[in-house]
C-alpha cells in the first residue's frame, strides 16, 4: 500500500541528518530523465512552486499509475521524484483516494521553504486529480 511506502520512506529519511536529507533529494533529482521541451507546457506545469515543475501521467491498461516529472531546481525535482517513486505502479483507485496529508509521514515538509511546501501540495493534488 502507498501509505506503508510513505511511512517506510519517512522512517528511512529520518535516519539522515539535515544536510544529508537535502543531499538525498539532490541525488534523487539526478535520477530524473528530463522531459522533452514539447511536454513542458503550462497545462503540465505545477503552479505555486518556487521553481518550474512539470508532471505528466496516467493509467495503463491494468489501471496502474505512471508519472514522470521534471523541474528546473534540484530540490524540487528530487522531491517530486521521491513522491512519484512512491505512487508509480499503484492502482488508480488507491492513488485517487490519497490526500496531501497522506504524505505527512514522509517528514520532508519541514525541509522545504513555504513556497516549496505549497508546490509539493500542488504536485500531490495534481497526481490525485490525474488518477481520478
Amino acid at each position: 500500500m502507498i501509505i506503508d511506502r510513505i511511512k517506510q520512506m519517512g522512517e528511512d529519511l529520518a535516519l539522515l541528518e539535515g544536510h544529508d536529507r537535502l543531499q538525498y533529494l539532490v541525488d534523487k533529482a539526478k535520477e530524473v530523465e528530463p522531459l522533452p521541451d514539447a511536454i513542458k507546457t503550462e497545462d503540465n506545469r505545477i503552479h505555486g512552486c518556487a521553481s518550474k515543475l512539470w508532471i505528466i501521467g496516467g493509467a495503463d491498461h491494468a489501471n496502474r499509475m505512471s508519472f514522470r516529472v521534471d523541474a528546473d531546481a534540484f530540490i524540487t525535482k528530487g522531491t517530486a521524484k521521491l513522491v512519484i517513486d512512491i505512487v508509480n505502479g499503484s492502482h488508480r483507485s488507491e492513488v485517487a483516494n490519497l490526500t496531501v496529508d497522506s504524505f505527512t509521514a514522509l517528514g520532508i515538509k519541514e525541509l522545504l521553504t513555504a513556497q516549496r511546501q505549497n508546490g509539493l501540495g500542488e504536485l500531490i493534488n495534481r497526481i490525485i486529480r490525474i488518477a481520478k
